[in-house]
């Protein structure tokens, strides 16, 4: 059994690419994925993206999760929670499910939040339908 291979089920699988590595390409990961060297190219993460603060990704991003603490030049396609750390440099078109910036971070681009959970109706279209109710 020495050479059985280890097996952790309490765990998702994740992917790490460490600093001083550049891949030009395209990525495709089903679970998470740590980036502190440099990808030129278009991610697909099923899981949770982290950007480390030596970590640069030039292109399009899709995931479940982002966390930015590098840079990020491109276009950003997050279903859940992005966030913005204070070392983050994103020049980016996003879209999110919620965003969370710390003092310092700098971001440059668009940013649109659509959290399809939860869909509010303004105050006054509830005032409205209450008073001719009534």
């Amino acid at each position: 059994m020495m050479n059985a291979p280890r097996r952790n089920e309490g765990t998702a699988e994740h992917n790490r690419i460490v600093e001083g590595t550049q891949i030009q390409g395209n990525i495709h990961s089903p679970g998470d994925i740590r980036i502190d060297g440099h990808v030129k190219g278009n991610l697909s993460v099923g899981g949770k993206l982290v950007v480390g603060p030596s970590g640069a990704v030039d292109g399009e991003v899709r995931a479940h999760e982002a966390s930015v603490g590098g840079r990020v030049i491109g276009k950003l396609e997050i279903k859940g929670l992005t966030t913005l750390l204070q070392t983050a440099n994103v020049q980016a078109d996003l879209s999110t499910g919620q965003l969370a910036v710390e003092p310092g971070a700098q971001f440059t681009g668009t940013c649109a939040m659509a959290n399809r959970k939860t869909m509010a109706t303004p105050a006054d279209a509830t005032a409205k339908k209450e008073a001719s109710a009534a």
